[in-house]
C-alpha cells in the first residue's frame, strides 16, 4: 500500500531505485527498477542489492491486521525484527557500502493507550501489549544499525487512509450502505494520515533524518471518524457502537488494538519544515470517497 505510490514519487524525483522481493521471480515493477530477492525468515539477502545504494527504505512486516495466533504473532514480530537484522548483517558483511542513511518504518502502536494524553517523539513508556512489544523491539534492531551508518530514522506510522488498502476499505464499505458503525464507545482516539502525506513524509525524511510520527495534525475520535466518513457519503449514521464482546469474538485478541485511544502530535515533522496536502480529516476523505465499491 505504501511502497508502490512511494516509488512512483522517488521516480518522479529522479531517484535510482532498487527493490527487495520475498520472490524469487516477481514480476518486475518497472523496466527501470532492479528487484533483488531476500528472504527474513530463511536468512536470504542477495548483497548486490546494496551495490550504488546510498539510502534505503525498509517498509516490510506481515500484516498486524490478522487473528493474533501463536503462529502469526511470530510472523508479525519476526518479519520486523529478522528483516531489519538481516539488513543490518548485510551493511555489516559488507564494510565498503555506500549507504549513508536507514529509514524504517514503525508504528504508534509503540505508545500507551490513554484517553488524555497526546505523545511526541521523546516519549519513553512503552505500551503494555503485544503491539508495544512487537514496535519496542523492532525499533530497537532498527538503532542498531546506527553503527554502520551515518543517519538512522524512524516514521512511527498512525491509521492509514487510503483508496487500495489500510483502515478506510472496512470503515467506508458499511458506510456507504448507511451501516457506518464505531468500536465500543467511540471515544478512542485515531491518530490518522493521508497516504498522500505519508509518502511526502517518507521524501521529506530523506533529507531531513530524524524520528517522527507519521500522523496528521488534527486526530478525531473513532466516533468522529465514521460519522465523518457517513456523512462524506451524504448517508444517515444512525447504528450504535458495536460492543466489545462482540468484536472480541471475531477477532480475538487483536481486537484490543480497536480500543485502544493513542493521540499523537505532529509538531515535529511541521517544525522541520513539512506541509501536509491534507491536514484535516474532511480534507482526506473528500479526496479518498468515494471509493469504487460496486452497491
Amino acid at each position: 500500500m505504501i511502497g508502490k505510490p512511494l516509488i512512483h514519487a522517488l521516480e518522479q524525483r529522479d531517484y535510482r531505485i532498487s527493490t527487495l522481493s520475498t520472490r524469487k521471480r516477481s514480476a518486475p515493477v518497472s523496466t527501470k527498477i532492479k528487484t533483488y530477492h531476500w528472504s527474513p525468515s530463511q536468512g536470504i539477502f542477495d548483497e548486490k542489492a546494496l551495490d550504488g545504494v546510498d539510502a534505503i527504505i525498509s517498509l516490510a512486516g506481515a500484516k498486524i491486521n490478522q487473528r493474533w495466533t501463536k503462529k502469526n504473532r511470530k510472523a508479525i514480530l519476526d518479519s520486523r525484527v529478522k528483516g531489519t537484522q538481516l539488513i543490518q548483517n548485510a551493511l555489516k558483511n559488507n564494510p565498503n557500502h555506500n549507504v549513508t542513511h536507514f529509514i524504517s518504518a514503525s508504528a504508534i502502536g509503540l505508545y500507551p493507550s490513554d484517553f488524555d494524553r497526546t505523545y511526541k517523539e521523546s516519549e519513553t513508556k512503552v505500551a503494555n501489549s503485544f503491539t508495544g512489544e512487537v514496535v519496542a523491539a523492532w525499533e530497537q534492531q532498527v538503532d542498531e544499525i546506527a553503527t554502520l551508518v551515518r543517519h538512522v530514522s524512524k516514521i512511527r506510522i498512525g491509521l492509514v487512509l487510503a483508496k487500495s488498502g489500510g483502515a478506510l476499505v472496512p470503515l467506508a464499505t458499511p458506510a456507504s450502505f448507511g451501516l457506518g458503525a464505531w468500536f465500543g464507545s467511540g471515544k478512542q482516539w485515531q491518530s490518522w494520515i493521508h497516504i498522500q502525506d505519508l509518502v511526502k513524509l517518507v521524501v521529506f525524511t530523506l533529507d531531513h533524518p530524524g524520528t517522527y510520527n507519521g500522523v496528521s495534525p488534527n486526530p478525531v475520535t473513532q466516533k468522529q471518524l465514521v460519522k465523518a466518513i457517513s456523512k462524506q457519503y451524504k448517508m444517515p449514521q444512525w447504528m450504535p457502537g458495536i460492543p466489545a464482546f462482540v468484536i472480541k469474538a471475531l477477532m480475538g485478541k487483536m481486537a484490543n488494538m480497536l480500543f485502544d485511544s493513542i493521540r499523537v502530535s505532529s509538531a515535529h515533522a511541521q517544525n522541520q519544515g513539512f506541509c501536509f496536502d491534507f491536514p484535516t480529516l474532511q480534507e482526506a476523505l473528500q479526496d479518498l470517497l468515494p471509493l469504487n465499491l460496486k452497491k
